[in-house]
Order: C-alpha cells, then structure tokens, then sequence
C-alpha cells in the first residue's frame, strides 16, 4: 500500500497548518514541517483537511425514482408517501440495486464514504427493496462503509404483515431497526409500534433509528417515549430520532423538559432540511419544516443533519453534498458566524460518526485515513464555495472533485 505524505495541512483545531504522513491506510504522523519520506506527496496548501463526511439518513432505495418528474397536487408528507407507494410497487431488485450504487456513488464522489441507508419494508415491495440495496453494499464496499436501515414507511400494525417482514429483514442483514409510529392510526399503536423497534433491536443486538413524529402535531408523543425507554433497556446512546419536528410545535415548557430527557438518554437527532422545507404548503407565516435545533444543540443532545432523499417522490432534488444540505441547515438554525458555522460542520462529521458509533473516526495518529481535502481555508468557505476536493479511503484516492469555471 502506497505511503502519502501531505503537506500544509489545515486541520479544525489547530491555528496553523501541519503535514500528514499516512502508512498501510492509517495516520501514522501528524507534526508540523515533517519531515518524512513517501511514495506520493500531496500539497495541501492551506486547504481544509478533515475527517470524511457521514450521511447518517439517506433513503438509497427511493433515490432518483423522479428523473422523470414528480407531479403533486398538495405538496404534502401524506401525498409524498402516496406518490412513492405507486413507484414502489414496481420496484425490481436489480432496479433498486442500480438506483442505490448509484446514490453510493454520488455521495463518495462529495467525499461522504460511510452511510445510513434507509430501505422501505412493507407489503407493497415486500424484501424486494432490501434485497437490491443489500447488493448496491456489497458492490461497493470497496468504497463506502454501508449500513442499512429495515424502514416501516407504511407503518407496522397499520399495514398488517410487515411485523413478520421486520423480523426477516433482519435476518436477511440489516443493520438498524427503523420505525414509524407517526404512521399509525392511533397513540396506542404508536406505542406498539416503538415498543415492537425495541424488541426486534434487543432480540438482534441492533440499533435503532426511527423517524420520530415527523408531524405538525403538538401532542405527538413517541419522541419522549423512545427516550425514556431508550433508559428503561440500557439503549442509552444507540437510539436515533429522525425529523422529530412536532418538538418545535410544542409550548416551551413541554419541549424544554423532552430535550432534557432527550439529554439524559443520550438520545441522537438526526435533521434533515431539505425535505421537510420543501414539502408540506403552510399558510403564512410559512414553517421551516425544522425542529429545535438551536435548543437541542445547546442543551447537548447530538445532533447530526443529512441528505434525507435524492430525487425521489419526496423531493425532486438533492445531490449528496453535505456542503448543500449542510449549508442550509445554516440558514434554517440560523447560525450565522464563523463559530456557528464550525457547529453544522461537526453535524455532518463528529456528530453523525457519533450517532452511528464508527469507532477510530477523526485524523488523529492510528485511525483510518477516512479523509477529504477540501479546497477552502476554513468551515465558512467550504459550505459558501462547495469547493473542489479529494476523497480518500483508508489512505487511497478514491474520488477528485473539480469545480472550476473561467471567464472567456
């Protein structure tokens, strides 16, 4: 394996720039003005070098089912799911396969080398959807770490047979047990619900990871719930809530008190803008589609942000840049300085890491040399410029971005 040895190096903490030396994939050296030999040299020149990026939320089975177009009359979640559930019902394996190596493959090439992918299970596609994007894993190990989430969309008990198709998607190889609640018809199914996602997790030694009262509704209450009994099964730390936006529906008295059960239980949010900001048509004044994400963020709870979808029945765009969905998780929390800034960078870095307990993450001396070079002096700059970039993977070039345009 090819040693590199990268020069003027500008890493988050430290003021000035230093040189990386990597050997047999991992960091071996980091100092200033090393001095080391290598088989490939690499001037950074002041760039932003830092840990690769991490899409903890990235549906790779629905991706890009909308090339053609997505026609929506109400522009709502409901129809959202409504207009995916005629699409999925024509699901083949090797289609979904192609779509979600497809959506792997976009987002290494932005530098994100480990994903959460969500997979819809349910009686429309049955494993169908599973069985394609475990191969798009398998296709592309060599340059994604890939873990993937048995996704109840439909709901569990509200759509009867997929409690069966859960279990099996789990032996099938399945990493995470995703949940729904909102989904169902009624609070005590909801329950039911979270209470099924613990006991498959428990039975698999599985984490968890829930879309969690993606609604409008102020008295949604699974959020609270899978906290508390995050603590009651000793999950502590390996439960994510996804959108989790009846939170910023909430009065303050209420909200305050999940967010310091939410911190108790070292519970993970994960946020993802783009989606929730384009669907749902308010009357004015128009919501953001966010939860509260300065308050979560201040309080200490983890909080991660990722791209959701790519062009899917919910929302004809995305790229899988985390500098786009990061950058407007900006302006929807409103972080508007260079030290806010730093805060979105961790979500889309050390946040999701965490949230997905990756072990050895981070350029520090033994890990994996999981890197990308990012063309900008700082944080700001990369989320305002998108810049060019170089993707690396246990110390292999894996992915170079150009972004370059000239005047005539």
């Amino acid at each position: 394996m090819r040693s590199i040895l990268i020069k003027n190096a500008q890493l988050r903490d430290r003021k000035t720039p230093v040189d990386i030396l990597i050997e047999q994939g991992k960091f071996s050296k980091i100092e200033p003005q090393l001095t080391a030999t290598a088989d490939e040299f690499i001037d950074a020149a002041g760039a932003l070098v830092t840990p690769t990026f991490i899409d903890p939320h990235l549906h790779i089975d629905k991706a890009y089912t909308a090339l053609s177009g997505r026609l929506s009359r109400r522009e709502t979640l409901e129809e959202s799911i409504e207009i995916m559930q005629e699409i999925k019902r024509n699901y083949t394996v090797d289609d979904v396969r192609q779509r979600a190596v497809r959506a792997i493959k976009d987002s290494v090439k932005y530098g994100v080398t480990k994903i959460r992918g969500d997979v819809d299970i349910d009686t429309i596609g049955g494993l169908t959807a599973l069985e394609g994007c475990l191969q798009a894993r398998e296709e592309t190990r060599d340059i994604a770490d890939v873990e993937l989430v048995a996704f109840p969309q439909e709901g569990i008990f509200r759509d009867p047979g997929t409690e069966e198709l859960m279990w099996q998607a789990m032996e099938m190889g399945a990493d995470v047990v995703g949940g729904m609640p909102a989904a169902e018809w009624i609070m005590a199914e909801a329950r039911r619900h979270v209470d099924l996602v613990f006991a498959i997790a428990r039975k698999f030694d599985a984490d968890i990871d829930m879309h969690i009262d993606q609604t409008k509704d102020p008295c949604a209450q699974s959020l609270e719930y899978s906290a508390w009994l995050s603590i009651k099964n000793g999950y502590q730390g390996r439960v994510t809530g996804g959108h989790c936006t009846s939170l910023a529906y909430q009065t303050d008295a209420h909200a305050h008190k999940v967010i310091e059960l939410l911190k108790y239980a070292n519970f993970n949010i994960c946020i993802n803008p783009q989606v929730l900001a384009i669907m749902g048509v308010d009357a004015e004044p128009r919501t953001r589609g966010l939860t509260r994400v300065r308050e979560l963020v201040a309080a200490g709870v983890n909080v991660a942000t990722a791209q959701d979808t790519i062009c899917d029945g919910f929302h004809i765009f995305g790229t899988g840049d985390p500098l786009d969905y990061g950058m407007l998780m900006a302006y929807q929390a409103q972080y508007n300085s260079t030290e806010k800034v730093k805060i979105v960078y961790d979500m889309i870095t050390e946040n999701a890491a965490r949230l997905m307990r990756i072990e050895n993450y981070g350029i520090s001396v033994g890990n994996p040399a999981d890197f990308n070079i990012i063309y900008a002096p700082n944080e700001a700059e990369a989320f305002r410029t998108r810049p060019k970039r170089l993707v690396f993977k246990n110390g292999k070039l894996i992915a170079r971005g150009e972004k370059r345009t000239e005047l005539l």
